[in-house]
């Protein structure tokens, strides 16, 4: 019998299986609309098709004594029918441990990722594969080689499956992970199976010129806009004390380092306001979050948070400590540095392009975060076409956040178009 396969989870990876709960796990989604219905026939064979070129959809979690591992698997993945709330748990008894699905809808194409498998890079370039095989056998088209899509005719590419964080670690100094516990927006919480999804459709160009108006980048104003709504909610809670608004931004570390992998390769900065220090203008908020992130948004700096990371997974004593108290102790880091830190996250994949022969055929690309282990309020977006489509998912019945939000961007003279799956 032929030995299987197997990869090491990659740095950023670790956490996810660890602190994945019977009813939540971190998830992500992203979608193309195309212009036509979906045959479900032909998603299958492109699919199958795909499987056969890339290796990270045949890959499914395995648990050993030490670690979690990934290893190569011949099971069928089945293509499914779409669900109402998007993102439910990925693994245990619904479809064992592959760490992703595919699911279609009228028009839509999804695929469902936990983040042990990949980031929303590389989630995006394995959709516009399974796309472009999609329309090639549905039209008849030959889909021009282009990056960041691979063809099922292409050579396998090793870096496609290096874990780049261990490769680019340089371990000149840690960066300590210590920062202040952020404000968590309060409000009841939807039933553990339910998630709310606001998206505003967005004029790209206008929210751009805006963006220059106050000196700074799209992403730059869209995390001040974010950080000003949840200013105001904490304002209104009358909370005897104000804690600090922060945003979590993930960086695509591809654009710093020249790295092909399909796995897991970003790493977090939270800018963010301290409210104690008195009333911020938009303006000031906006010049506080450009700031932070010209000065934390460097190679030197986004080095040393992946050395710190890298150097707790490498510790000789970590590594001999069976998975069960790993899982214990990563839970506890989990409590400690991650959401608890911050308010929210934005995580914007810019702007999406396709070959020309895909273009005729696809509407929009579209990106959501799966809910929070909190719950909390979350953004992202994606632009397609001259659109931006901005989404926020969210645990939390009342969407005083995203109201805020949306407002602010109209009051900026922005339109937006707004589509929920909130009656």
């Amino acid at each position: 019998m032929k030995q299987k396969k197997w990869y090491r989870l990659d740095n950023a990876a670790k956490i996810y299986p660890a602190v994945r709960t019977a009813k939540w796990s971190g998830n992500f989604r992203i979608s193309v609309t195309l212009k036509e219905p979906v045959d479900v026939v032909i998603l299958q064979q492109a699919l199958d098709d795909v499987r056969k070129r890339i290796i990270n959809l045949n890959l499914e979690l395995k648990k050993g004594f030490f670690w979690y591992f990934l290893e190569e698997t011949d099971r069928p993945v089945l293509v499914e029918p779409d669900k109402k709330y998007p993102c439910e748990r990925i693994g245990g008894k619904h479809n064992r441990d592959m760490p992703y699905r595919v699911r279609y809808y009228q028009n839509r194409i999804a695929l469902e990722i936990f983040h042990a498998l990949a980031d929303g890079t590389g989630g995006m370039i394995m959709l516009k594969s399974l796309t472009a095989r999609y329309l090639e056998l549905k039209y008849g088209i030959t889909v021009s080689p282009c990056q960041d899509l691979i063809l099922c005719n292409s050579e396998p590419d090793p870096e496609e499956m290096e874990d780049a964080f261990k490769r680019y670690a340089k371990f000149r100094t840690l960066k300590s992970r210590k920062e202040l516990k952020g404000y968590h927006f309060k409000s009841a919480a939807l039933p553990d199976d339910q998630i709310s999804i606001i998206t505003g459709i967005i004029p790209f160009e206008e929210l751009h010129q805006k963006s220059k108006e106050y000196g700074v980048t799209v992403t730059e104003l869209i995390v001040s806009v974010m950080i000003q709504s949840f200013m105001k909610c904490q304002s209104e809670s009358n909370a005897i004390r104000e804690l600090p608004v922060k945003v979590s931004v993930p960086i695509n570390l591809r654009k710093i380092y020249p790295s092909k992998t399909l796995r897991n390769f970003a790493l977090y900065i939270n800018p963010g306001i301290e409210p104690r220090y008195g009333e911020f203008t938009f303006r000031e908020i906006t010049e506080e979050v450009h700031h932070f992130m010209r000065m934390n948004n460097k190679e030197k700096y986004l080095n040393a948070i992946m050395c710190k990371n890298l150097s707790d997974e490498m510790n000789p004593m970590v590594r001999a400590v069976p998975l069960g108290l790993k899982n214990i102790a990563l839970l506890i880091a989990f409590k400690m540095y991650g959401e608890t830190l911050v308010s929210s996250t934005f995580s914007n994949l810019g702007r999406v392009t396709l070959p020309p022969e895909m273009t005729p055929y696809v509407e929009r690309v579209q990106f959501m975060l799966g809910r929070f282990m909190a719950g909390m309020p979350s953004a992202t977006a994606s632009s397609y076409n001259g659109k931006m489509f901005l989404t926020w998912t969210s645990g939390k019945r009342a969407k005083d956040v995203e109201r805020n939000f949306f407002t602010s961007l109209i009051k900026m003279g922005i339109p937006v178009k707004i589509e929920s799956n909130i009656k």
